[in-house]
């Protein structure tokens, strides 16, 4: 986290040093270090990160010119074996046309400078570019209410460039615009009944939330029992990060969760295809991952960058582990190709659009772009094979222009050495042949006998016994032109590998889209798997409507998570009913029921099937029926904040209090047993007063309690339902509780459960027989002077506007203290 020095407030700050560890937080300097917006915009677009023509731009038409011209540069060379006065014809008439293509192109070059005048001739990210001011023709200038986030930027940017990690992150170009999932809420501490559609893309499970369903990770700090633990049978290393962003954000809208929930159908009905697309995906190498190496590996260092200087002890062994990995990416690509394959006879009958963007080319309206051709280029580009038994890459001619401009360069100076090598032998009259190596290469070893021919232009280099060696000027010129050419193909051999990771990185949109189709088909192959391993049901997600109630409507329902551990049978399924028609079941419902009875676990369970069914699963349980939900709230165990200075009370009260600034009519509210962290009146008068407030907001609400007098004071309340987990009391013993035996069993049902049986937990937790039996009598005497109390209050209430009192209740209520004494 980069902090700017001096900016936050005292709150702010203690809440980072309370939550961030030291090594995570660094402060930086006003400007110097945390950058204005001006000065970050400067910097970018100076730097090699946003320009418009780069070696690592990935323009169709850059490919384009750049392979032309590549084209060009090898007609050019072989012609220029034919011969010096044909080449020099041919030289002579393309010399015009290289002008005229020159002009063509000053041309282009100026019509895109004057399209790019408007950025200053940067090519900014799109997302970026939203962020400027439209008034500044240089775009150097950032929009008023864009200046903070282009400063973050700066910020940003300053701290990768001491990390020397700006340029493999900057010219990926990935910015994006984030906006919180509140920033339209207007918080509000009197909560009032809020818009009845909903307009987020995406449900909001907030920090709370994910701890406290064990969306990720249990209460142990482990994944086993997690709902994405339950729900992960990826292949692909890409795809478990997208379930895992998948399950931070299910969807909200219908026409989305539909299109998820047909793709799952789909599959379910193929398992042929299925089974065979699982096989071919689990041989995939982390794509998504091996795509940022690539780039980072194909980017022309700046002549500053430490990389540059740098000498690795482990050159040899770094190059082969790049090699190796490009190789596992180009057949991971061919491998998709073979998964696309599997789908061709049963694409006709898929219903979803989702699946069939997956698996369909661009070219039939998919999203699966065309790589054919790509991947010819690369498997023409250098023998594989060699490269993966040597580790380095040697690049068939047409590939890069460097090494191919030495290379032939080299084979037209040995061809006239081979020609010249003939007529040196008729000169002599005798076999000649060449004798040497490196740089006293292509000497004349002619026989003693033919040396008294030998002319002023020959010069004696060594000999040996009956031979002598000759050099010529014109043998010299081309071993300089051979040495030349093999020094520049040597300097191209040693950076073929980061040219052609270039020239890879140049499709970089095109191994994206493949890599997004093969995630989505992954994770839909995983939650279909899931499906087919439970007993599950395909939701019905109801639109919303402004005159129509949020409900929630499940039969049988059962936990995510425990049905992998427990057998149907052995986990009870339940009902809930939340705001459905007919006014029996209205959306808050008020659950008591026995310690230990299955409270928690009910509420838990209800948030967990809401999350799936929109995430776009089958859900386990007969039936399914739902508006969608906007977010999920969760008030559920108990914790304290040490580093903070909050108490496990004062936690409770933040996380209640976040529900009512930020819930809606269209979320789902569990609170568990709100207000037991202090006095039982003060936690009795702030629960009931959280209820009022979340009657008049209108959220589907399960809201646990062992307040019995809360309870009491909602009974007849006609948006209030009331259910308990129910309970079979054996040997009910009112004088002594330790020999009654409770049995849960763990069912939902409708009214209220008359007590919280809390004796029976402090009896399974062993506490003493004598303790738990004098706690019993003096709960006795707590419940009769509160009902003593709450009769008081009855008889002496107003009554018609008067102070009368009812002489009979009176005398009536005298005769039970009597009877009671």
């Amino acid at each position: 986290i980069l902090v700017e020095r001096g900016k936050l407030s005292n709150k702010t700050n203690t809440l980072i040093n309370s939550t961030v560890a030291p090594s995570l937080k660094e402060t930086l300097m006003p400007d110097k270090e945390f950058w204005t917006a001006a000065k970050t915009l400067a910097f970018l677009a100076d730097g090699p990160y946003f320009t418009t023509h780069t070696e690592g731009g990935s323009g169709e038409r850059e490919e384009e010119e750049e392979e032309e011209g590549k084209d060009g540069e090898k007609d050019e060379e072989e012609e220029g074996k034919d011969g010096e006065k044909k080449n020099k014809n041919k030289k002579e008439r393309e010399t015009g046309d290289k002008k005229k293509k020159r002009k063509d192109g000053e041309k282009n070059k100026n019509k895109k400078e004057r399209k790019d005048i408007k950025t200053g001739g940067v090519a900014w990210p799109e997302e970026l570019k939203l962020m400027l001011d439209d008034g500044d023709p240089l775009g150097l200038t950032a929009r008023v209410d864009s200046e903070l986030a282009v400063s973050s930027l700066g910020a940003l940017t300053w701290y990768l460039q001491e990390c020397r990690l700006e340029e493999q992150l900057l010219t990926r170009k990935m910015i994006s615009h984030y906006q919180p999932k509140d920033y339209t809420h207007t918080q509000t501490h009197t909560p009032t009944r809020t818009p009845s559609t909903i307009t987020r893309r995406y449900m909001v499970l907030d920090g709370i939330t994910l701890k406290n369903l064990e969306i990720f990770e249990n209460s142990s700090g482990g994944t086993e029992g997690t709902l994405m633990e339950r729900l992960d049978n990826c292949s692909t290393p890409f795809g478990k990060r997208l379930l895992r962003r998948w399950l931070c954000s299910p969807l909200c809208q219908s026409a989305g969760i539909h299109c998820r929930l047909q793709a799952v159908t789909d599959l379910r009905t193929h398992p042929d295809a299925l089974h065979q697309a699982t096989h071919l995906l689990k041989t995939l190498p982390d794509l998504e991952r091996i795509l940022a190496k690539v780039h980072t590996q194909g980017l022309k260092r700046q002549s500053t960058h430490p990389d540059t200087r740098a000498i690795f002890f482990e050159d040899i062994k770094y190059n082969r582990r790049k090699v190796v990995d490009f190789l596992a990416a180009l057949n991971g690509f061919k491998t998709t190709l073979e998964i696309v394959d599997t789908f061709t006879d049963i694409v006709g009958s898929l219903t979803s659009s989702l699946l069939k963007g997956c698996i369909t080319g661009t070219d039939k309206g998919g999203n699966y772009p065309l790589i054919h051709k790509d991947l010819k280029f690369f498997d023409n580009a250098f023998d594989q094979s060699e490269a993966q038994r040597e580790g380095k890459i040697i690049p068939s001619l047409g590939v890069d222009s460097e090494y191919d401009t030495a290379i032939n360069t080299i084979t037209d100076a040995k061809q006239q050495l081979h020609t010249y090598l003939k007529l040196q032998c008729t000169h002599f009259g005798t076999k000649v042949t060449y004798w040497g190596n490196d740089k006293k290469r292509y000497q004349l070893q002619v026989p003693d006998h033919a040396c008294n021919k030998a002319s002023l232009e020959h010069e004696l280099v060594s000999q040996k016994k009956g031979y002598k060696r000759y050099w010529t000027t014109h043998i010299q010129t081309l071993l300089n032109t051979i040495l030349n050419a093999e020094e520049q193909r040597n300097i191209a051999l040693r950076d073929i590998a980061r040219r052609i990771f270039n020239q890879f990185d140049q499709r970089y949109k095109k191994w994206e889209s493949v890599v997004e189709c093969m995630s989505v088909l992954d994770v839909l192959i995983s939650l279909t798997r899931y499906s087919l391993e439970t007993n599950t049901v395909l939701p019905d997600i109801v639109n919303t409507h402004a005159d129509k109630q949020p409900f929630l409507e499940m039969t049988d329902g059962l936990h995510p998570c425990v049905t992998s551990t427990f057998s149907g049978d052995e986990f009870i399924p339940n009902d809930i009913k939340l705001g459905v028609e007919g006014g029996e079941h209205q959306a808050f419902t008020l659950v008591t029921g026995p310690n230990m009875g299955g409270k928690s676990t009910l509420m838990r369970q209800t948030a967990l099937i809401c999350i799936l069914a929109q995430l776009g699963s089958y859900v386990p349980a007969s039936s399914c029926r739902l508006t969608p939900v906007d977010r999920v709230f969760t008030r559920l165990g108990t914790s304290d904040r040490i580093m903070q200075g909050e108490s496990t009370f004062l936690v409770e009260l933040a996380e209640t209090s976040s529900i009512l600034q930020h819930a809606t009519q269209h979320s789902l509210v569990l609170i568990d047993e709100l207000g037991r962290g202090t006095a039982s009146y003060d936690g009795t008068a702030i629960a009931s007063g959280v209820v009022e407030a979340l009657l008049c907001i209108g959220p589907r609400t399960l809201f646990s309690t062992h307040y019995h007098s809360l309870v009491d004071d909602f009974t007849n309340h006609h948006n209030v339902t009331l259910g308990h987990m129910a309970c079979m009391v054996e040997g009910e013993n009112e004088a002594d509780p330790t020999q009654e035996h409770i049995t849960f069993l763990y069912k939902f049902t409708e009214g209220a459960c008359p007590k919280s049986y809390g004796f029976n937990a402090a009896l399974l937790a062993d506490l003493p027989r004598e303790v738990i039996r004098r706690g019993s009598n003096k709960a006795k005497l707590l419940e009769k002077t509160n009902a003593r109390k709450h009769t008081f209050r009855k008889i002496f209430a107003r009554r018609n506007g008067t102070n009368s009192t009812n002489a009979d209740a009176l005398r009536e209520y005298i005769n039970k203290i009597k009877h009671s004494e």
